[in-house]
């Protein structure tokens, strides 16, 4: 059987240190961006979120209607808007506990610059390859790496050395007209903006390419964005590659200015209200 604790701001979860979801991260997560009292991308979150738990033969009692009561109740008791919701369901004994909490939204408007990390490869063939697991030590400490040294997040290769993703985001780059990301089969995760980009981009009409690319790609690339569940779309402009500088272009881009216009109306047209006005 499954738990479901709500933890309030300034509450603390009380852990087993013997149960695997303490001692082994055993334990899957979403994060979910809260925007005007709604829920953006539930569906698609509650999707991926349910089918890691099946995958991990992870307890998972409750319906998805229990788990929004759920939330709507922390909402309320914090009178919060806008923000992030998070859900983290942990293996303890034969069953697991599943943590509703928030944290405050994440300001990423900036321009991203990326590191192109090539010595710690992600794992394609992971038995957690495109699952959002508790197990987020190595993600972590390569995002602190680039960090440190200027950048804002690192760019992972995998065991074959193409293109993956980054520490915390998906990856897009535009080629001659095309819209371009690594495919799921280079062990990334399934992005829920990644798809709604992918539809959006099928909607207007663009050229879609799903592939394994090495590096070297991006030299010439027309534009570089990321994206993932708290900020939506985030434009490169700087990678470094073997300590060579990427910088890319910074007049109008057509494509990627279409794709984040219909992005806001989609944001809202695929949420849920928990709070009313």
């Amino acid at each position: 059987m499954s738990e479901i604790i709500i933890l309030k701001s300034g509450e603390a979860a009380a852990l087993n240190p013997t149960q695997s979801g303490f001692a082994h991260g055993f334990g899957i997560f979403e994060t979910i961006k809260l925007s005007q009292g709604r829920l953006c991308f539930w569906a698609a979150h509650w999707q991926r979120f349910y089918a890691s738990a099946i995958e991990f033969r992870l307890s998972l009692d409750h319906s998805e209607q229990q788990i929004l009561g759920a939330i709507r109740e922390l909402l309320i008791s914090e009178g919060l808007r806008e923000g992030t919701v998070k859900l983290s369901l942990l293996k303890e004994g034969a069953g697991a506990r599943c943590y509703v909490y928030t944290r405050s939204a994440m300001a990423a408007n900036d321009l991203a610059s990326l590191q192109v990390q090539t010595k710690s490869p992600l794992n394609q063939h992971s038995r957690l390859a495109g699952h959002k697991t508790h197990n987020y030590m190595e993600n972590m400490l390569l995002l602190e790496s680039a960090q440190a040294a200027g950048f804002s997040d690192v760019l992972r290769v995998n065991t074959a050395g193409v293109l993956a993703e980054t520490a915390v985001a998906n990856l897009f780059f535009v080629k001659e007209g095309r819209l371009c990301t690594p495919a799921l089969s280079t062990g990334i995760l399934p992005g829920v903006i990644r798809a709604e980009v992918l539809r959006l981009a099928e909607s207007l009409s663009v050229p879609v390419e799903e592939g394994s690319y090495y590096p070297a790609v991006l030299q010439d690339a027309e534009a570089v964005f990321l994206t993932n569940s708290s900020v939506g779309i985030r434009i490169v402009d700087t990678i470094s590659v073997e300590g060579l500088d990427l910088l890319l272009p910074s007049e109008s881009r057509p494509l990627l200015d279409a794709l984040t216009s219909g992005f806001s109306d989609a944001e809202m047209n695929n949420s849920v209200l928990l709070l009313d006005d």
